[in-house]
Order: C-alpha cells, then structure tokens, then sequence
C-alpha cells in the first residue's frame, strides 16, 4: 500500500492547496478563521486529486501537518492534522458526487 501512495503521489493537488491553505492564514491571521482556511486547502486538494480517496486523505494530512507549523502551538499538529483529512475526504466527496 505504501508504494502505491510513494509512486503515484501528485504534487499539483498538494501543492495548490498547500498555497491556498498558507495564503489565507497569512492574509487572514484570524484565530478560528485558521480552521477553516486548513480544511479549504484540503478540500481542493482532494478536489484536484485523479486518484482514490485515500490519497486525498493523506494530502489532507499532509496539507494539515504543514500549515500547523504557521501557529507553533502544542494542540494546532493534532488537531490540523484531523482538519486537513476532513477536508480532503469532503473535497474528495464533492468530487465525486457533482463532477462526472
């Protein structure tokens, strides 16, 4: 399972979303705001992601963990990390559901 995630990672989804989710907590440095930002920057990514679900959790995990670093405390790691997923299941489930 590991390899197929390690040889079929995209970068684009990450990417953008990791630009979205980074752009609007620096623009908008608002403290409940940033929840949002995070599962909107993952939720793109798993919008623009052509593979399975599960590589849309884990560049919402990944889109988590690394905009948890812009707020350095000990709760923003666990608790990005659990919005970035989220994110990139709904962005995955609109996907899905509304783009044929």
């Amino acid at each position: 399972m590991s390899e197929d995630i390690v040889n079929d990672f995209e970068f684009k989804p990450v990417i953008i979303g990791l630009i979205i989710s980074v752009i609007l907590i620096l623009i908008f440095p608002m403290g409940i705001l940033h929840l949002f930002w995070v599962m909107i920057g993952s939720a793109v990514a798993g919008f623009l992601t052509a593979n399975s679900t599960k590589y849309a959790l884990v560049y919402g995990a990944i889109i988590g963990i690394i905009s948890s670093f812009l707020m350095l405390t000990v709760f923003t790691i666990p608790l990005y990390l659990i919005l970035g997923v989220f994110g990139g299941f709904v962005g995955k489930l609109i996907q899905s559901n509304f783009v044929k």
